[in-house]
């Protein structure tokens, strides 16, 4: 007979299975911990985002209402004198642009200047000189019409060289009572003949701006008046920072005119001021409002969140326990992953808000505003909240005994 061998198939002794198996529990234990700890993660980060998209877009709406508010004219300050008591036409001091261009919450200047009374204008040189369609004429530098906010409906404002030349810019109103439907046309103004460089769309918001014949100021002051040393400044428009509003109006008149404030007069040309206000007002405690509801909703699913994470998970602090982790132990290591995972799920979850904030405000058209604090608050928040959820269900679980953990993981 032939010699017996043994089998030659690769027979694994009992101890090395028990390493495999115990290999491929480990692992499997390191895969699911793992993915739980990747989906708590997501939960908060999904919670921060939406809180921060909602505050994002409700603050970058209400940013685009007040900034149509203003470009209608609500933070538009005018800056007039007094007339005297004789009924003199009054001035601002020469050096009241310049002084004003220093205040840091103001925009921009726009100065009016006048002309000549005896200087109006006319369709043409044969119409009679009383028949002015009652149209005020002034003159203003080139950038006046950024200052006010005018758009052109035809043709552009002068150049800084056409403000030393015979052209003008004329109101919608006055365009039209003049017959100009178009730039290039010429109208009769004074004595000679001005070329029309633009026409102005609608701005009711800016008294007087729908019939003004307006010059170049530097022709005016070279070829009308013959008193060079005046100003002739009889109004200027300002757009000043709303927030700042009130301020610059209480400190306009003495910067103004330091010697005697009395004489200079301070307006607001629109009536959208105090709308501007109420607006401003109402949309803020709904933006407070709705981040306060989002807080609130988001506080909940973080909540939620790490209580499952951690009540999935008792068997395992079963048995830490049975191999001689005490329930301190414990406390501590939930608390350390809380923070991690909700500091990890709070950052991802602000710039995923931000993103979303991003692109649809880009897509709408509006401004992009996300207050800075909320970078660091919700986050912290996510933190916070996570710490207080898990913290407390992960010390129960440490004290109930290993024999019972292990039966209900």
């Amino acid at each position: 007979m032939g010699e017996l061998r043994a089998p030659t198939g690769g027979c694994v002794a009992p101890s090395r299975l028990r390493h495999l198996d115990a290999w491929r529990t480990a692992l499997s234990g390191i895969r699911s911990r793992s993915t739980r700890s990747l989906l708590s993660s997501l939960g908060i980060a999904v919670s921060i985002a939406a809180l921060t998209a909602i505050l994002g877009l409700s603050a970058s709406n209400q940013a685009d209402v007040l900034a149509d508010l203003d470009a209608q004219g609500a933070n538009l300050v005018v800056v007039t004198p007094v007339a005297g008591v004789d009924g003199e036409a009054a001035e601002l001091p020469s050096s009241a642009p310049a002084m004003i261009s220093r205040m840091p919450a103001v925009e921009s200047v726009a100065v009016l200047r006048s002309v000549p009374r005896e200087v109006h204008a006319y369709r043409n040189d044969l119409v009679p000189a009383g028949e002015s369609n009652g149209l005020t004429v002034a003159a203003v530098d080139p950038g006046y019409f950024d200052a006010v906010g005018a758009e052109f409906g035809q043709g552009e404002s002068f150049s800084e060289g056409g403000r030393a030349l015979p052209e003008v810019v004329l109101g919608y109103e006055a365009a039209r009572l003049l017959g100009v439907d178009q730039a290039n046309q010429r109208i009769w103004v004074g004595s000679e003949w001005y070329a029309v460089s633009g026409i102005l769309d609608p701005r009711p918001r800016v008294a007087g701006l729908d019939t003004s014949v307006l010059l170049g100021d530097v022709w005016a002051e070279q070829r009308l008046w013959s008193d060079h040393d005046a100003s002739h400044i009889i109004s200027m428009t300002m757009r000043v920072g709303a927030e700042s509003l009130d301020t610059v109006r209480r400190m306009l008149a003495p910067t103004v005119d330091p010697s005697n404030p009395r004489t200079v007069s301070v307006s607001n040309p629109s009536a959208l001021v105090s709308t501007r206000a109420i607006v401003d007002d109402s949309m803020s405690v709904l933006v407070a409002g709705l981040a306060a509801v989002a807080l609130l909703v988001g506080a909940i699913g973080i909540a939620n969140t790490m209580v499952v994470a951690v009540l999935e998970r008792r068997g395992e602090i079963g048995l830490r326990r049975a191999l001689g982790a005490r329930a301190n132990h414990i406390a501590r290591q939930f608390l350390l992953e809380c923070i991690v995972l909700s500091g990890v799920g709070g950052l991802a979850g602000w710039a995923a808000g931000a993103v979303v904030v991003g692109v649809a405000t880009t897509v709408s058209g509006q401004a992009f505003v996300l207050p800075l604090y909320s970078a660091g608050l919700f986050p912290a928040v996510a933190v916070i909240v996570g710490v207080l959820a898990g913290l407390q269900p992960a010390t129960r679980a440490a004290r109930v005994p290993p024999t019972t953990a292990l039966k209900a993981g």
